[in-house]
């Protein structure tokens, strides 16, 4: 593994403990959740003949899931890339000995 590998790793490492904090924050768990059932009530809220309303509610439903997904994949990539460098530093200690 080269300088730049361990580099783009560590950074995924960084990015990812972010992720963490933002993920086990109160205020944005308590905001998604607000701002999920918010949505969903809503759009379970709507008449027949709200259709372009739904549809914005949908997509903001969606859009929503789909931010908090990004803050899981980025938490999950960093999980890897810790253990791809534990493993790495693992290698080099043993050919020491």
């Amino acid at each position: 593994m080269n300088d730049q590998e361990q580099g783009k790793l560590n950074q995924e490492v960084t990015q990812s403990n972010k992720a963490k904090e933002i993920l086990e924050n109160t205020l944005f768990q308590e905001s998604f959740e607000k701002l999920k059932n918010l949505y969903s009530t809503s759009l379970l809220n709507t008449g027949s003949n709200e259709g372009e309303t739904r549809e914005k509610l949908w997509l903001a439903y969606q859009v929503l899931n789909k931010v908090e997904q990004h803050f899981k994949e980025i938490l999950e990539t960093g999980k890897l890339a810790s253990k791809q460098l534990e493993d790495f530093r693992t290698q080099i200690k043993n050919k020491k000995f």
